[in-house]
């Protein structure tokens, strides 16, 4: 069962500030898009529409701390490892390491926790609800 997900990003122009460093943003949506491929890697979304309503996962918390700058161009990679999860809650460790050839150096880590919730159309609350046991049994905790 996963607990880790790796993916590869290079820094596009759009990512960057006027002196073509990373903006600090940029990490936190870098995150979500590792999140997002994630759960895609096995099989499902972290985002549904239905005709009777929204499921989603929205964050409670999110953090990121920078080591050293990455700029427009640089290779990098997005590993989000699974630090805690509950029956509606999956908390992951984030680190951000730059490739250079075959070695990889860490620039910056951070952390989410998100909530599995669900929403009426035409309501702007979200309920907390259990992950569906297809999706929850796939999902492990790292040691």
């Amino acid at each position: 069962m996963p607990h880790e997900f790796t993916c590869a990003r290079r820094v596009e122009f759009a990512d960057t500030d006027t002196a073509g460093v990373a903006h600090f943003s940029a990490f936190f949506r870098y995150m979500e898009e590792a999140e997002h491929a994630f759960y895609r890697s096995l099989g499902s979304v972290a985002y549904e529409w239905s005709p009777d309503g929204v499921v989603g996962m929205p964050r409670v918390s999110a953090r990121c701390e920078y080591l050293e700058p990455l700029r427009y161009g640089d290779e990098f990679e997005v590993c989000l490892t699974v630090r805690e999860k509950t029956s509606k809650a999956i908390g992951y460790d984030v680190v951000f390491r730059k490739r250079d050839g075959d070695a990889a150096k860490e620039v910056a880590s951070g952390a989410m926790k998100v909530v599995y919730a669900t929403r009426s159309h035409g309501s702007q609350e979200w309920t907390a609800a259990p992950f569906p046991p297809e999706l929850a049994e796939q999902i492990e905790v790292a040691r």
